[in-house]
């Protein structure tokens, strides 16, 4: 009994062998190709052969011999080879590309996986790409592509999309490489490089990505040894542009009579920034910044010899908003409340410079305004320093946070007048 329970055994095992037997088939490419594109759907193994010539198959069971020879695998042109996608063969079918594994630039789509031995990076010569940074290697989302040893020349530029996958065992050649990861995933274990691995890691809390403070790696010669070191930039070399609109509440002097007193304002800031990032929790930023303040006058006012004075009759209903603008440059301290860096609390100090300063008067029964510009200038202090709090998110869509804020020094020339103002103000960062 035992003897015919084990000839059936072996019979059933050799009716799967069988029917799991593969069958390739397969294609020869003779002209030179330079970019690589993979679609989605298969499994691709790319091998290095010392051969002018490119060998394409698809390995699959023999069942599936059939459909596999209706299969429009790839096509060639201008030298980029496209493998299309698998449509018709079961997900992740295996594809083998032979030979000489030299590219200008190679592209994965989402979810395709590459397994390669061996690739060959040049430099970027194609006219097309001449002042530009074209991506040597672009993975799609969720793409997984693993390299045993990749040797480039020159510059070249990596893009890892969304949740994909890189892993290189050995990096050799000579140049810079430069690796930008979208919340994906980038491994490597040994840099023999004659240059420097730049890793820029982009992180996407909700709509937008943040970047982190660029790695670099690097591998020097010590002692005939290499030695590879791994560290992080303070300067993450992004210059990016910062819109705020806040209200400042009205300026109450003692003289409730002052010209000078006013019904609030609105404050409009736009300019330029870099940051700097000391530590995972704490960072600086700071730049330029156009800090344009209007304010609507409680009173009909007009330019006298010393100063503001107000128009006790008017001749006709007049409202006057009185402008000032201020060249700044901030000085912000965020500390991150998570490790995700979606939230932060701030302090600031702005320092600024008057550009210039102007009196509007606008006359609502004639639809009319007029303005008297430069003569203004006086009655601003030309210097300025703001101080503000706030917390700033990546969570709340196009608003990226509050800030609330205050005047340190006197608004106003002391010749024109001795009060100190004081107003509170509340921005919204865009």
């Amino acid at each position: 009994m035992k003897r015919i329970a084990l000839i059936i055994l072996a019979f059933c095992l050799a009716q799967t062998a069988i029917a799991q037997e593969e069958v390739a088939i397969e294609t020869v490419i003779k002209d030179k190709i330079h970019e690589l594109y993979i679609n989605s759907g298969w499994n691709v193994r790319l091998t290095h052969r010392d051969t002018d010539s490119t060998r394409i198959a698809i390995v699959t069971e023999e069942k599936f011999a059939g459909i596999a020879l209706d299969v429009e695998l790839c096509n060639l042109t201008d030298s980029v080879l496209t493998i299309l996608e698998n449509t018709m063969l079961p997900k992740g079918t295996l594809v083998e590309i032979e030979g000489n594994m030299a590219f200008r630039s190679i592209k994965i789509q989402d979810n395709a996986k590459v397994v390669a031995d061996c690739i060959n990076y040049y430099p970027q010569t194609h006219p097309l790409h001449l002042g530009t940074h074209p991506e040597s290697l672009e993975l799609g989302a969720k793409a997984q592509f693993d390299i045993n040893s990749l040797y480039c020349i020159g510059c070249h530029h990596i893009k890892l999309g969304e949740n994909s996958h890189l892993n290189i065992r050995t990096i050799t050649g000579n140049g810079k490489l430069c690796i930008n990861t979208y919340n994906a995933d980038f491994q490597y274990e040994t840099s023999l490089l004659d240059g420097k691995v730049v890793v820029n890691e982009y992180e996407s809390p909700n709509w937008f990505y943040g970047k982190k403070n660029p790695k670099i790696i690097e591998t020097k010669m010590v002692d005939g040894r290499p030695v590879t070191t791994e560290r992080h930039e303070i300067w993450d070399h992004i210059v990016g542009f910062s819109i705020g609109i806040g209200y400042r509440n009205g300026d109450t002097p003692v003289n409730l009579d002052s010209p000078y007193s006013n019904r609030g304002g609105l404050d409009i800031t736009g300019g330029v920034g870099t940051c700097f990032t000391f530590s995972p929790r704490w960072k600086l930023n700071t730049g330029l910044l156009l800090n344009n303040n209007l304010k609507w006058m409680s009173y009909p006012v007009e330019l006298g010899d010393n100063g503001l004075e107000i128009i006790s009759q008017p001749e006709m209903t007049q409202h006057n908003t009185l402008v000032s603008n201020y060249l700044c440059i901030p000085i912000e301290l965020y500390y991150y409340l998570d490790k995700q860096k979606s939230s932060c609390l701030s302090l600031d100090f702005r320092f600024g410079r008057l550009i210039n300063g102007l009196l509007f008067a606008n006359y609502p029964h004639l639809n009319n305004n007029a303005s008297i510009g430069s003569e203004v200038n006086g009655l601003f202090n030309p210097w300025k320093i703001e101080i503000g709090m706030g917390f700033n998110t990546n969570i709340l869509g196009i608003i990226h946070g509050i800030r609330i804020y205050t005047n340190l020094l006197p608004e106003y020339n002391k010749n024109v007048t001795n009060e100190k103002f004081r107003s509170i103000g509340f921005e919204i960062r865009l």
